[in-house]
């Protein structure tokens, strides 16, 4: 089967500033745009755990240049954004960071088809949102969730669950340390080094944070029918970090899902030596969502899929 990489057809411009998603909340903004070419439609990025926006650098500013804006929000308590790292008030308010990062995304470019694009804990976030609150995603043509955190690929014991919420009753805030072993995340040394160099990445995660994506993970995959809008899965086959098992399992149950895994990738998809081919088949994905053809060209290889 051949894939499909892009041909960058627009110079690209980035920027980096600080924006009250609402009065008195302020988040660090990643910004990506086409120069002289109008976007033909939007997504807004949420990262995984630990992770932030900036790191998807590379990915977003190959989707810009075939056309497409980019918004990426570094979460609360993650990048360059306030709060403490790893923390939350509560899962609901992590679905409040989801619609505001779409509000933004809405706001900056008007009068064009708006997706979300979710990697790890952020394809819980954006999944557990689209079907938990479909009144505030409604602007939002389609979901893109890449890897998405529905289980771990190794889940913990049940005593280990029973006790961690026994604590989480009394501490929600104490944090345990997520160490991850680069090697984890994708096969190209130079994305595992810029992991290892990166100053904004943390290893922390609150006893709350972490229960509340175990339990939403189980929720979205009980609730499949609740996923009301064209949503586009992709995982890596070679995943040990993320279960590739229990997004198939969404695949299968829900309506209206693209599934696509990718032989020999890890976790980060963005990452992988095959991230242009990821970025041209969910480029694709999106031109299939929208009444007007999209602006942008894509070409075939002959790698193996």
């Amino acid at each position: 089967m051949k894939q499909r990489t892009l041909s960058h057809l627009y110079p690209v411009e980035h920027r980096t500033f600080m924006a009250e998603m609402m009065p008195g909340v302020e988040r660090f903004i990643h910004r990506w745009q086409p120069l002289k070419a109008t976007p033909f439609a939007s997504v807004a990025i949420i990262h995984g755990l630990g992770d932030h926006g900036g790191r998807f650098g590379v990915f977003a500013n190959s989707l810009a240049s075939a056309g497409l804006a980019v918004l990426a929000v570094d979460l609360v308590g993650h990048g360059q954004s306030p709060g403490r790292r790893g923390v939350i008030s509560s899962y609901d308010a992590l679905m409040d960071e989801v619609g505001n990062a779409a509000y933004l995304a809405n706001r900056t470019w008007t009068d064009v088809p708006a997706f979300v694009l979710g990697q790890s804990m952020g394809g819980n976030l954006v999944l557990n949102w689209s079907m938990r609150r479909p009144f505030e995603s409604k602007n939002v043509t389609g979901v893109v969730a890449m890897a998405p955190m529905l289980r771990m690929a190794r889940s913990p014991s049940p005593q280990f669950l029973r006790a961690g919420r026994w604590l989480e009753k009394r501490l929600p805030n104490f944090r345990m340390s997520a160490p991850v072993d680069v090697r984890q995340l994708c096969n190209d040394p130079l994305g595992q080094d810029a992991y290892l160099r990166d100053r904004y990445v943390h290893r922390k995660m609150s006893l709350r944070l972490g229960l509340s994506l175990i339990d939403s993970g189980e929720w979205a995959l009980r609730n499949h029918e609740q996923i009301n809008k064209p949503t586009l899965l992709m995982h890596g086959c070679d995943d040990t970090l993320t279960c590739p098992a229990a997004t198939e399992e969404l695949a299968a149950k829900a309506k209206n899902t693209t599934l696509r895994l990718w032989s020999h990738c890890r976790h980060d998809l963005h990452f992988e030596l095959q991230r242009e081919s990821v970025a041209a088949y969910m480029l694709n994905w999106i031109q299939g969502q929208l009444k007007c053809g999209a602006r942008f060209t894509a070409h075939a290889t002959t790698q193996a899929a």
